[in-house]
This record gives structure tokens, sequence and C-alpha cells, in this order.
């Protein structure tokens, strides 16, 4: 059977293994038969026992074959990539409740700009007028307003605070400090810490 690390825990010397077949599969230290120690992510060969448990746990041949996994509900938030923060916003383009970390703003906003230089350099060579960058940022005006807000929240302001941008120069400072700001640790009026 094939699948891919999930975790691995040294202290436990346990770890888990999504499997193909979408179930998931422990396994312990002693059945990881290669040099280096196993990781998250490693695609993986193995077998299973009686009891259910992954034996004989190899690195897998071809670990470009495995599928991307673009559901980040089967992933806790340590677990995320670069991408994942990303779709998580675009999954909550509209919910203005709740809190935002800094991570999620952050690398919303870094995807954001580069998929906006890709657009622009796509448009440049194909000779469109910003057609494409336009439906872009309307397509993505509600998730960068939501994620906003809740970056907001996270730091206990409004989301209405989020007007004073359009005050010149004061309004761009102040939200900037407030985006880079720590959330506060505790619960808040607008939900409990993300993190």
């Amino acid at each position: 059977m094939k699948g891919r690390i999930l975790d691995f825990s040294i202290q436990t010397n346990s770890g888990l293994i999504a499997g193909e077949d979408e179930k998931r599969y422990t396994f312990f230290g002693s059945e990881w038969k290669e040099n280096t120690p196993p990781q998250r992510g490693v695609y993986v060969d193995f077998d299973l026992n009686q009891v259910g448990q992954a034996i004989g746990v190899y690195k897998a041949l071809a670990q470009q074959a495995a599928p991307v996994n673009f559901n980040i509900e089967d992933k806790e938030e340590n677990q995320y990539q670069f991408f994942d923060w990303f779709i998580k916003c675009i999954k909550n383009y509209v919910n203005f409740s709740g809190r935002a970390r800094r991570k999620e703003y952050w690398f919303f906003r870094l995807t954001i700009f580069l998929l906006t230089l890709a657009i622009v350099f796509v448009e440049t060579a194909l000779g469109t007028d910003g057609i494409f960058l336009g439906l872009f940022l309307l397509a993505t005006f509600l998730p960068d307003l939501s994620v906003s807000v809740r970056r907001l929240h996270d730091v206990g302001r409004s989301g209405w605070w989020l007007s004073i941008v359009f005050v010149p120069i004061i309004g761009a400072i102040l939200i900037l400090i407030w985006f880079v700001t720590e959330g506060q640790k505790n619960e808040n009026l607008y939900g409990s810490s993300p993190k």
C-alpha cells in the first residue's frame, strides 16, 4: 500500500500515515526501514499487520506520483503550506466574524501579490488591457476584505476601523501597525485566539 507520512514523533517513536485508501495508519519507528528519520510529507510504501498498523515502511520510489492534496480540512494549521493559507481565506470569503492570525493574513497578502505579478506578466505578453487583472482583483475583493476585518478582530479592533485607510498617510500607517501587531493571546470580544 502507498501513503504519505502525516506526522512522526521522536519522543513516542511513533507516527501516522495517510493511506491512498483515505484511511490513517499508525506505525512505530522500528518499522521505518530507511537510514534517515521519517519526516512529514514523505511518500511511502508499507504493509499492514493483523491489527491494522503499518509495518515495513519504506520511502516510495516514485514520490512525484503522489497526488497533491488541496483539501485543507485534513490538515491542522501547523501543517499548512504557503498556498493553504490562501485557500483558507478564499473558502472563508464572506466570514467577517472571528479572528485571523498574522500568518493567515500575510500569507494571503503575499499570495495575492505574487498572483497579481504573474497576471500582469501574462497580460503584458498577451497584450490585453488589464482584463484578467481586473477580474482577479474583483474575485478576491471579498476574501481580502473579510481576512482584513478578521485580522483587526485579532488585535481587538472592530472591522469598521478598516475605513481609516481613507485618511491620507496616517490611516495607512495605523492599519499597517495593527496588521503587524501580535494578536491578543486571550479570548476577546470577537472570539478565542486562532493560535
